[in-house]
């Protein structure tokens, strides 16, 4: 999804055929980022159900994903977040942009078309003020209580099952 005001790229990928180039330059934004753990990311990506990166030109300089289906994980987030989802619900997640390319409304972008590609009940875990602004902006909705993270407070969000497809 390329828009005429810019030189970015928005693009659906099938996880299995992420290059290791394209797979390590989207596990380098994640890390860059901060946010998650990337050497869990870098197991994690290539299963994904669904990933988008934002290209200039050949560039990779964003990347997100709905994650694989992890009946634990997710257990334990509704434990810190004192609030019951069903355990298969799938996360939006590993939302990152480059530094250079930030504050061009790529995160926005990849959210919108991870979720283009999928139906049903998500959730996402963030600290992150404009990852949460975004994450309003496309229907999901701060549920539970913040719990701390490795350093900073993390909230759930959740988009219904019943959320209209973008």
């Amino acid at each position: 999804m390329k828009t005429a005001s810019d030189d970015y790229e928005v693009e659906p990928i099938e996880a299995a055929k992420l290059s290791e180039k394209d797979l390590n330059s989207c596990i380098a934004i994640i890390k860059q980022g901060k946010a998650v753990d990337w050497r869990s990311a870098s197991g994690e990506l290539p299963v994904a159900t669904t990933v988008v990166v934002a290209r200039k030109g050949p560039e990779i300089v964003g990347v997100g994903a709905i994650k694989r289906k992890r009946l634990q994980y997710a257990a334990r987030v509704a434990s810190y977040a004192r609030y019951a989802f069903p355990p298969d619900t799938l996360e939006l997640g590993y939302v990152a942009v480059d530094t250079a390319h930030r504050r061009k409304g790529l995160s926005h972008r990849i959210t919108e078309a991870l979720l283009s590609k999928y139906e049903g009940r998500l959730f996402a875990t963030t600290y992150d003020k404009r990852m949460k602004r975004t994450l309003g902006n496309v229907g999901f909705v701060k549920k539970g209580k913040q719990w701390k993270g490795r350093e900073y407070m993390v909230s759930y969000w959740e988009r219904g099952a019943d959320a209209p497809k973008k």
